[in-house]
Order: structure tokens, then sequence, then C-alpha cells
């Protein structure tokens, strides 16, 4: 699997104190981020929160991997994956997609885990958006992997998808 690639999300937000700047992801201030928008510049992007932009290049995506025969491993909202399959329906045999279904406890014990403050409303929110997400993702993903299990597990059945799949490059 040494054709596999991670490509870097841009972001708005303030960098944690473990993470570095070019090496976890791209932190831009969100005057640059208005800018790659409005030249058309992304992927896929989203307001995360009311507060902080997430954005993937679409160079880096298609372009830089996919076109060039990479296996790429990419974080995507579920609304953003809709358009990419409408938008690009040519790519459609070049990836699979593949939805970790988290259960509400542990999405809770996630958010809880980082520290992250939100009112009750906010998680309110974020719990309604991931049981949508859920409901989506029956329709348009390839596979669901059932995130409850051990991280070991997860990964174990995520790298068995990549292994088994056939992939084909153009």
């Amino acid at each position: 699997l040494s054709n596999l690639v991670i490509p870097l999300s841009y972001k708005t937000r303030i960098i944690r104190d473990w993470e570095k700047n070019w090496e976890d992801a791209f932190f831009i201030s969100k005057e640059e981020f208005f800018s790659k928008v409005q030249s058309w510049d992304f992927l896929e992007y989203a307001i995360v929160h009311n507060i902080d932009y997430y954005w993937t290049k679409l160079e880096d995506v298609i372009d830089n991997w996919i076109n060039k025969g990479k296996i790429v491993i990419k974080e995507l909202d579920i609304n953003w994956l809709e358009l990419l399959k409408k938008t690009y329906p040519n790519l459609d045999s070049k990836y699979t997609t593949i939805f970790l279904n988290i259960p509400k406890n542990l999405l809770i014990k996630r958010i809880e885990k980082r520290g992250a403050f939100m009112t009750n409303e906010e998680l309110e929110k974020r719990i309604n958006s991931s049981l949508l997400e859920k409901e989506k993702s029956k329709k348009i993903c390839d596979f669901i992997i059932d995130a409850s299990k051990s991280e070991k597990e997860v990964l174990e059945d995520f790298l068995e998808i990549i292994k088994n799949k056939s992939w084909k490059h153009i």
C-alpha cells in the first residue's frame, strides 16, 4: 500500500498545541480562505461549528493524486461527497467511499476527550448532523464500517477494503 496518500486540509482555526503547520494541516487566515473560494480552488469546504473553515484543495486530490494513480485517503463531508459524485461522474470508478459509523455515545466521548467546550444546543446539533450523515451514507457510500469497534479493528476493516479493491487507474 505504498500508493496511499493523505492530502492535508486547509484550516482557519487556531493550531492546537500538538499540531504543526504544513505537517498536520495548512493553517491559513480567513482572508486567504475567502480568496481561494473566490477562485474555486477547492474540492470541498465547510464552516465547522459556525466558527472556522476547513477545505481541501481540488488540485491536491484530483490532479496531484487521483489522476496520477494514487490511492487517496481523504475525509469529506457527506454533502460534498454527493456534489463530487454529481460534478465529476467520470471519477466515480477511481474512488471508493467508506463511511465510519460512529454511535452517539462514542461520538459524545470523543468530543469530551478533545476537551471541546460546547453548549447542550451545539452538542445536540452535532448529534443530529451525524444522524443525517448516517442516513445519507447508506445511499451513497460503497462501504460502512462499524466504528464502535476498537481503533485497531476499524483500521483493519479499512485496510481490508483497500487491499481487496480493484483499483482502476486511467
